[in-house]
């Protein structure tokens, strides 16, 4: 099967791996049609794994081989960090966006929120899209089932408060599917801005691995732990990160 992927076109990985981030966000949302409400251990878990798997992929796919092709390991650092600062102030917009929710429009709620997870998932298509350009496909088939992982809590945490907000169940979920829709988009710019200029690598790379580890500490880590199973759900990540080092020093 992996045979059958590692002889594809390049461009047709990015989308197939693009497609399956919307996928796991589609399964996620569509929870919504057979469940009133879904146990947040459960949840939980599959942040803490989707964690690990993103750390790891994080230091092996983008950090340090962003470090290996630049000479001037300043400018990998700094791009690293201006990562994070273009998530902080990406929040900052969504955050915005979540406080104007508290509106008594339910339609204007509703299409707040629908816009806010939205821009949430464009980085995260970026990055699929940049792992891929940069040539280590192993090392991008593992941070894309980090990235799907999360995408699958995730989509449920749309669909569920858009059914609070009034929604049907079947809108409720075609919102939260539709908020997919840009990830694989996100996955064919990343891929086009690394191999179109690969004069860029390093710093597409370093900044890819600051958003992730970004959203990695800010909300996945943060949003495990506030359960009562604090232990496990690191342990999870564990093994999500150790996952991650088998795929990328035994099987590559």
């Amino acid at each position: 099967m992996f045979s059958i992927f590692y002889d594809l076109p390049d461009m047709i990985k990015v989308v197939i791996a693009g497609i399956i981030c919307f996928l796991f966000t589609s399964m996620g949302a569509s929870l919504i049609l057979l469940f009133k409400n879904i146990k947040k251990n459960a949840l939980d878990s599959i942040n803490s794994i989707a964690s690990g798997i993103m750390l790891a992929a994080s230091i092996f796919s983008l950090l340090i081989p962003a470090i290996k092709v630049c000479s001037n390991i300043y400018l990998v650092l700094i791009s690293f960090i201006l990562g994070g600062v273009l998530i902080y102030f990406g929040n900052i917009i969504t955050t915005k966006f979540e406080k104007k929710i508290n509106s008594n429009v339910e339609w204007k709620r509703c299409l707040l929120l629908f816009t806010s997870i939205t821009i949430h998932n464009i980085p995260e298509g970026l990055v699929v899209g940049v792992a891929f350009g940069g040539g280590n496909i192993l090392a991008a088939i593992s941070l894309t089932i980090g990235i799907a992982l999360q995408n699958f809590p995730e989509g449920a945490a749309i669909s569920f408060p858009l059914k609070k907000q009034g929604l049907s169940s079947k809108k409720a979920a075609l919102l939260g599917i539709a908020s997919g829709i840009v990830e694989p988009i996100a996955a064919i710019v990343g891929y086009y801005l690394v191999t179109l200029v690969s004069s860029i690598l390093p710093v597409i790379l370093s900044l890819a691995a600051g958003v992730m580890i970004y959203v990695i500490i800010v909300e996945l880590i943060p949003d495990s732990q506030n359960g009562e199973k604090k232990d496990l759900m690191a342990l999870l990540s564990m093994i999500g990160f150790s996952f991650m080092v088998f795929m990328e020093t035994i099987l590559g």
